[in-house]
């Protein structure tokens, strides 16, 4: 029996060791980052620049690969049921992740089945109407919503995108009723506005050069304090409604990582993120840059889960077990 117990500590302490010793050498060989939206998106630009970035930090080449879809939830999903929590691959990840087990079934779970690293950024969602329109302020548009209940529209890039989520968070706050005209994307939701179909639209910073020229007038950016590119527009909280609504980009890795090694890529993206060139790419497409670390990201998560969940049930969205 002493035997056999003696045999047992040794093979612990061997284990022990060999695994201190791998987070030690970590990295050796070169890291995959996922990257869920599509070659050229903005969020994918600024994820290349810190992998070149990283790339030098950490001694190993940081090859960034774009997997598309699913409402930017198929590779961090993908990478999930697949990759070893070796810290050699992990993935871009966006509040979707938390927000379509809710609508639909899939493969994995936000809070079970990843390891939070670190949060990076944040993306702006503001209301925007067309310029000419008599509606001059958010609460004129309430107000005319609240006498004609459904008869001012509004555009969003998808159902149960954040954009629509957070708008019907907005809405019922407001106690008004409007009516929901899903496109599909930020895109062809400005055309509609410009050329009269609906009356507004909520999405992300993709309506600035319209906003910017002059033909469209932004109402509300969806943040907890102004946005710095547009000083004399009112946050959210500000119009005196007690949220935001945030669209966090964090990255995660598979569950059951070594914590030296996610503090040693933790550091290593924070590095990078906080880079002049990197700055630049944060500033030139709008995105804010907002860290937290991996726990409060996942806190973050959990409370955006928490705060849909009753607007998700509410417009008939909430999936059925």
């Amino acid at each position: 029996m002493r035997a056999v117990i003696h045999v047992t500590i040794v093979l612990i302490s061997l284990g022990l060791a060999v695994t201190g010793t791998s987070a030690q050498q970590f990295p050796s060989r070169p890291i995959t980052v996922i990257s869920p939206v599509n070659a050229g998106a903005p969020q994918d630009v600024i994820i290349r620049a810190m992998a070149e970035i990283m790339a030098k930090d950490l001694g190993q080449p940081v090859v960034v690969e774009n997997k598309a879809g699913a409402a930017l939830t198929l590779g961090p999903a993908n990478m999930a049921a697949t990759a070893k929590p070796d810290g050699y691959t992990m993935s871009a990840i966006f509040s979707p992740l938390v927000l379509l087990p809710q609508m639909q079934k899939v493969t994995y779970d936000p809070f079970r089945d990843f390891t939070y690293i670190i949060q990076v950024a944040s993306f702006p969602l503001g209301i925007t109407i067309k310029a000419n329109s008599p509606y001059k302020s958010w609460s004129e548009v309430v107000s005319y919503a609240k006498s004609k209940p459904g008869a001012v529209t509004y555009g969003s890039p998808g159902t149960g995108t954040n954009s629509h989520l957070g708008m019907e968070l907005i809405l019922q706050h407001a106690g008004v009723e409007m009516t929901h005209v899903p496109h599909q994307g930020p895109m062809p939701i400005i055309t509609s506005v410009l050329g009269g179909h609906v009356t507004l639209q909520v999405s992300g910073m993709e309506w600035k050069p319209q906003v910017d020229d002059g033909s469209m007038r932004l109402l509300a950016i969806l943040t907890a304090k102004r946005h710095p590119s547009f000083p004399n527009v009112p946050s959210i909280m500000e119009l005196g409604y007690p949220f935001d609504v945030q669209v966090p980009m964090g990255i995660a890795g598979p569950k059951g990582m070594d914590p030296t090694i996610v503090q040693r890529l933790h550091d290593a993206f924070k590095k990078a993120s906080e880079q002049p060139s990197v700055r630049a790419l944060y500033q030139k497409f709008d995105i804010d840059y907002q860290y937290a670390n991996g726990e409060d990201l996942q806190k973050l998560l959990a409370t955006i889960a928490a705060q849909m969940r009753p607007v998700i049930e509410r417009i008939g969205l909430l999936v059925k077990n």
